[in-house]
């Protein structure tokens, strides 16, 4: 038995140079602006502004494309209040979600109109058989659109689907298939330079993978829009202005969904909001510096550094050293004895502090028997920092050539 305690994790933030590429369609994409933590930009004039007047400043949008970093609770917060300040002057808003897809709109909608709970919305969508994303991030939204009465759809098709794309390119799908993704083989330069970017030397060096990887992407980005483009043409929605929820990868540089559905819905007028992380220390001045300037950089509060053609509106949120939902700090799958082995332990986690390493077998978690995925990756988002998680494993054997193994 090992008892993992949940209070050790440390985390990084995203990498901020993607956030200063002098890419996409905006006048203003060679130009950079700071922004410290809890305030937004309207990057076009290069103001800073408050979230009613930013709702005020685009009231004639009808989709807002809004970005997030999924495991971020700053992110979907400050996504809460650009609802709800929206909302106060568009009460008539679909809410889009990444993590939900099309199928999952009847119980979306059952769950709005108080017909089901949340554990029985979770388990009729299959949340935690699909991914181990913490609910708790979404609820923040979802919970504010069943307050105020807007609706919600899913924006995304099996994962599966796009799967296979990734493994096998889009070539592998059926003709049936293809037709989710209309005009998916249609790439845009700058946007594969953006998400090569995202994957590094690897996206260089390998073509054939990245080739792939970037056809999975763009089937990602063509499903989301079109879900939002199909539902806001679904009678009862008519009249309806649209909220795009995607991660920031889809969003920036209006080049992945918001080129996609201009495409699909030309006549749309779309706007972007993307987050950017604001570090919590300040950057530490190399020794050779000028010593005014070490100075004067001893004097700035920290802020994040971006390109003003990121996205229409940028909101700053500040780093944060640990998610704010508990993580043990491992993954895995079951193996085809049905065992839950683990594949990854994050350096610096709880997991790995406790000895946890690729190759363990988890039997049981707080003396219950692990027997689904679905069932451990509950039991885990229950848990709150601090907690103790009990877990019963079988250490993997490393043999050794000396001692014949331990």
């Amino acid at each position: 038995m090992l008892l993992v305690f949940l209070a050790t994790a440390v985390w990084g933030a995203d990498d901020p140079a993607l956030d200063t590429l002098p890419i996409g369609a905006s006048p203003h994409r060679l130009e950079l602006a700071v922004l410290p933590a809890g305030r937004a930009m309207d990057t076009a004039s290069g103001r800073e502004v408050a979230m009613a007047e930013l709702v005020q400043l685009n009231l004639e949008k009808d989709v807002y494309v809004v970005g997030e970093y999924h495991d971020s609770h700053a992110c979907h917060a400050w996504q809460k209040e650009f609802i709800e300040a929206l909302a106060k002057e568009r009460p008539r808003l679909v809410v889009g979600f990444e993590f939900f897809t099309r199928d999952d709109d009847p119980a979306l909608a059952s769950y709005l109109e108080g017909r089901i709970s949340e554990a029985e919305l979770l388990q009729q969508t299959g949340w935690y058989r699909r991914g181990a994303l913490n609910f708790g991030y979404t609820r923040l939204v979802l919970e504010t659109v069943k307050r105020l009465g807007l609706k919600a759809v899913g924006l995304n098709v099996p994962r599966e689907l796009v799967s296979r794309v990734a493994k096998k390119g889009f070539a592998s799908l059926a003709a049936a298939e293809k037709a989710l993704f209309p005009g998916g083989e249609r790439s845009l330069p700058e946007h594969e330079f953006f998400i090569k970017s995202t994957f590094g030397d690897f996206a260089v060096q390998v073509p054939p993978w990245f080739r792939n990887i970037y056809a999975a992407q763009k089937c990602w980005d063509v499903v989301m829009a079109d879900s939002m483009r199909r539902a806001l043409a679904r009678p009862g929605f008519r009249g309806y202005k649209g909220v795009i929820i995607a991660g920031s990868a889809h969003v920036a540089y209006g080049l992945g969904i918001p080129w996609r559905y201009r495409l699909l819905a030309g006549r749309d007028k779309v706007m972007t909001l993307v987050p950017v992380t604001v570090p919590t220390k300040k950057k530490e001045s190399a020794g050779d510096e000028n010593p005014m300037v070490r100075a004067l950089a001893g004097q700035m509060q920290p802020a994040a550094l971006f390109s003003r053609g990121l996205a229409d509106a940028v909101f700053a949120v500040a780093a944060e050293e640990k998610p704010f939902f508990a993580e043990a700090g491992f993954s895995g799958k079951l193996n085809s004895d049905g065992l839950y082995e683990i594949e990854r332990v994050g350096a610096d986690t709880p997991a790995a502090a406790q000895g946890l390493r690729k190759g363990d077998i988890i039997l049981a978690i707080d003396g219950a028997p692990v027997k689904t995925l679905e069932g451990l990756r509950l039991v885990l988002a229950q848990k709150n920092w601090n907690d103790l998680l009990q877990l019963d494993i079988r250490k993997k054997m490393i043999l050794s050539p000396e001692k014949g193994g331990e």
